[in-house]
């Protein structure tokens, strides 16, 4: 699962029950639409369904660990890692 698969459409949490106990980890990267700020989205504040990808993921995808990737960002870096692990709280729980 990518965010080139949210970009274009696919569906990352019909794709992990489709492969049970296969995904290990999980790269996290969020996307937006917005082509003036696509890539540089923060976690939760983009276009992945991530508490869905969540709940897949531990109910059936066997996942062990979470990555949380950010390239860039309109906040200062230690502000963007902040309100990224706030988003992945938010929605993963």
């Amino acid at each position: 699962m990518r965010r080139h698969d949210v970009e274009a459409g696919s569906d990352p949490v019909a794709w992990i029950r489709s492969n049970p106990g296969r995904i290990h980890s999980i790269h996290c990267k969020d996307w937006s639409p917005d082509p003036n700020i696509a890539y540089k989205t923060l976690f939760g504040e983009g276009k992945a369904d991530w508490k869905g990808i969540f709940q897949a993921a531990e109910s059936v995808g066997g996942v062990e660990y979470y990555l949380i990737e950010q390239e860039g960002s309109r906040y200062p870096e230690l502000e963007t890692a902040r309100r990224c692990l706030a988003g992945f709280h938010s929605t993963h729980g």
